[in-house]
């Protein structure tokens, strides 16, 4: 089996001679393999091998088997370094919060001690067992490929050189070669869905066809093959179509419409692949085709709530992936004569008088302005705040219009309108909504005294 092993190694070049490496070890039958099989793997290229454990107290035999590896260890004359999962809370999400905790041990002591590759013990009953799960769950296509032989990971690689062998075969040699391992109990419980999967599903499988692991290698290589392909066609619409914003990221949508299905299905997936899938968000086919139906709908502004808060919300040939702002921020403002004031981290009001003007913040001088003269039938002091539901300003003497039917008819997108600011005077009437409207209100008439200057100010 060694050579078999080494042969594999040494052909994808998974370490140079004379490397660094280190050795993911739990104390369970696989990783116990791998340790003995990359001692030997050392000895020929002159190897220095570095072991890392994880401790995650979720067992009460967990200590024991700790101190025996690093007895090993000590023995053997390898470097062994472990840490412990001291979190209090262990019963949300075990699984995913303890591989976690586990690489981000291992990403900071490849770090630490100038390390480059790391080795996992990962088989190929590992693989079938994540491409089913993946399959049941639902997943997008890149997903499908399961666990990767080779990736990026912190400053290095990571490493998976057991793929090529079945849990069967490295249990076997564990028993040919006489080595010690530990039998984690949580294994034998079917409360996860990977356990379930292993003890019902795969023997099943098995029996069908022996070679079904072999199978589902052969399915995960060609899922890469295919991604790659895809993301061919892909990667230079997504540059020419994707924006970053502050907020999120922005959509061209034209050329997109006018792509076949297939297209535009790929490119949602990798949107969201590369946008909001590493922060947590579960994305599903049906959410794919909910959004291509909303892409397709002839109305303006439409939206579709994700997890977590996010949003996708379509503004006429674009659409933004961002945060959703289920309810507004509260903000109410008051100016009186030379008062000016800060209405956001991009946005500054003043109201100067024609005798006295207002001193400019230095960082608001190059930024564009908007400004209002007002006179002195204006009861003051002014209010500012952002709309609400049914505000109407008034256009002429006899005409009044909705703002939200204002903006609708200039075409605002629906983040600029929750953004907009509204000005009205002591008497409560909107007298100004900046860069959008003024009312009839704030036009002084002939006979009356220009008092007052509003001047807005946005960095844009």
């Amino acid at each position: 089996m060694f050579q078999e092993f080494y042969d594999h190694c040494k052909r994808n070049k998974y370490w140079l001679p004379y490397q660094k490496v280190l050795l993911a070890v739990s104390g369970g039958v696989d990783s116990m393999v791998l340790l003995e099989l990359m001692q030997t793997a050392a000895q020929k290229d002159h190897l220095k091998l570095v072991v890392a454990h994880v401790d995650h107290q979720l067992r009460l035999e967990s200590k024991a088997e700790a101190e025996y590896l690093k007895s090993y260890c000590q023995q053997k004359e390898i470097p062994y370094f472990s840490k412990v999962w001291e979190r209090s809370e262990k019963t949300k999400n075990t699984e995913a919060l303890a591989r976690e905790f586990r690489y981000d041990f291992f990403t900071k002591l490849m770090e630490q001690e100038n390390i480059p590759v790391l080795l996992t013990a990962h088989h190929s009953d590992d693989q079938a067992e994540t491409i089913l799960m993946k399959l049941t769950r639902g997943s997008a296509l890149p997903n499908l490929v399961g666990i990767r032989a080779t990736q990026s990971f912190g400053k290095g690689k990571l490493t998976r050189p057991l793929l090529i062998f079945s849990k069967e075969r490295l249990e076997q040699f564990a028993k040919e070669s006489t080595i010690v391992y530990f039998e984690d109990s949580s294994n034998r419980s079917d409360a996860y869905m990977r356990n379930r999967l292993r003890h019902q599903v795969v023997p099943i499988l098995k029996k069908e066809n022996q070679k079904f692991l072999q199978h589902m290698a052969d399915f995960s290589e060609q899922i890469a093959l295919a991604d790659e392909i895809i993301q061919l066609v892909i990667e230079p619409k997504y540059d020419s179509w994707v924006v970053k914003t502050t907020e999120g990221w922005l959509v061209q949508l034209t050329e997109l419409k006018q792509e076949k299905r297939s297209v535009q299905i790929f490119f949602l997936m990798t949107l969201f692949q590369r946008t909001i899938v590493p922060k947590g968000v579960t994305i599903n086919r049906l959410q794919i085709d909910q959004l291509l139906l909303l892409l397709d709908q002839p109305a303006p502004q439409l939206s579709i709530d994700l997890e977590y808060g996010w949003q996708v919300v379509k503004e006429y040939n674009t659409f933004h992936l961002k945060k959703s702002e289920l309810t507004h921020e509260a903000k109410w403002f008051h100016l009186n004569v030379n008062d000016h004031v800060f209405l956001s981290e991009t946005e500054w009001l003043g109201l100067e008088t024609a005798e006295k003007k207002i001193v400019l913040p230095e960082k608001v001088k190059e930024w564009s302005d908007y400004s209002l003269l007002i006179s002195g039938q204006t009861p003051l002091p002014l209010t500012i705040r952002h709309r609400k539901n049914g505000d109407r300003i008034s256009l002429t003497p006899n005409l009044t219009k909705r703002l939200n039917r204002l903006f609708i008819d200039q075409k605002v997108p629906n983040l600029i309108r929750e953004r907009a600011w509204v000005i009205h005077s002591a008497e409560d009437q909107i007298i100004w909504v900046p860069q959008f409207a003024n009312s009839y209100l704030s036009i002084p008439k002939e006979t009356d005294k220009i008092l007052y200057r509003l001047l807005y100010k946005i960095k844009e």
